[in-house]
């Protein structure tokens, strides 16, 4: 028997950072997001020996590893920790193909963990719900691995659709209560832009980090901030009225200046290049997707400005990426071999 799977990416409009432990459990955290019609695909295929076998197509590598392999520190080690994990004692051919590059800033990495450990779960029955799916995949990521970095996309992945989520001692996915004429237009104003590089998310949530420990005050700011946002977003989509969508576009600009204020690694002279060039030509507000560093700018254009928008970006080198909001998280099936 052959399982496949697939995860969505996500976009993140507002409060992201917040989802990190420990401030979200001591302070509480929220986040606004969406998944879109970009996936993570996964294959396992059971194998006659003890040994792990996985093919990434993007990279067209192949690593084999032994079962109960713990050198995290070596190519892979997301299969090598899931494995583990899950307790996983046959071999497997694992199959994986990413829609989008890795460091992407769209939760690639937890849409994999996702459909690799919801792959195992339908192959061995393990009765596992979306909910203890995302917490699984975040212990693997942010305990047996030491990834630092928040809940959100986890969840995200395994629940999808247009969510509300906050986290405190647990985790609340709350669906927005959105229309689909909101969707439409908020999908129509909003351009999504490949503006090169990658980032490393471990690296730069470990330095934002820091302001934490340190009780910085402009810190704790900057955080409550990104709460504001969220929340003021939420109230904007459930209003159903498409006449406020300019003020959403207003608070993803809020956000993004209250994120680079954590870190001197969360944007860069080429992101600020690009966004200040999208501003010059009728973008409101946007906002540079996951940890920073580098990869998918999310930008809030007027109506009437779009196409230039799009047009300027490119002639600077970026990569127009076009997606659609996609209501599904995790997919898994059996295929007959």
């Amino acid at each position: 028997m052959i399982v496949r799977s697939k995860a969505p990416f996500r976009v993140s409009f507002g409060g992201g950072g917040t989802d990190m432990a420990p401030y979200c459990i001591e302070h509480g955290g929220c986040v606004i997001n969406t998944t879109i019609d970009r996936h993570v695909h996964v294959t396992i295929k059971p194998r006659k020996d003890k040994k792990i076998q996985v093919y990434s197509v993007n990279y067209n590598n192949t690593e084999v590893f032994e079962i109960g392999d713990r050198n995290y520190k070596e190519n892979f080690e997301i299969f090598k920790a899931i494995v583990n994990v899950l307790n996983i004692k046959e071999g497997f051919n694992i199959t994986t193909y990413s829609e989008l590059p890795p460091g992407s800033g769209m939760g690639g990495s937890s849409s994999l963990s996702v459909a690799l450990i919801g792959a195992f779960n339908e192959y061995y029955n393990f009765g596992l719900n979306r909910h203890e799916i995302a917490l699984k995949a975040y212990e693997i990521e942010r305990i047996e691995l030491k990834q630092k970095g928040g809940y959100q996309d986890q969840f995200a992945a395994a629940y999808g659709g247009f969510n509300f989520i906050e986290f405190r001692d647990n985790v609340k996915v709350t669906p927005i209560d959105t229309t689909q004429e909101i969707n439409n237009e908020l999908q129509y104003r909003l351009i999504l832009c490949y503006v090169g590089g990658s980032h490393f998310s471990s690296e730069i949530q470990h330095e934002v980090l820091k302001g934490y420990e340190i009780e910085k005050k402009s810190y704790m700011e900057a955080m409550q901030d990104l709460k504001d946002v969220a929340t003021s977003m939420k109230a904007i989509i459930e209003s159903h009225s498409v006449m406020k969508l300019n003020e959403f576009g207003e608070l993803l600009h809020t956000g993004w200046m209250a994120k680079k204020s954590l870190s001197s690694k969360i944007s860069n002279k080429n992101v600020e290049n690009f966004y200040l060039l999208s501003r010059r030509f009728g973008v409101i507000g946007g906002k540079l997707l996951g940890a920073g560093g580098g990869g998918h700018l999310l930008l809030f254009s007027q109506p009437s400005k779009k196409y230039l928008v799009i047009q300027e970006l490119e002639k600077i080198g970026g990569i127009i990426v076009n997606f659609h909001f996609y209501p599904n998280g995790l997919e898994v099936w059996k295929v007959n071999d």
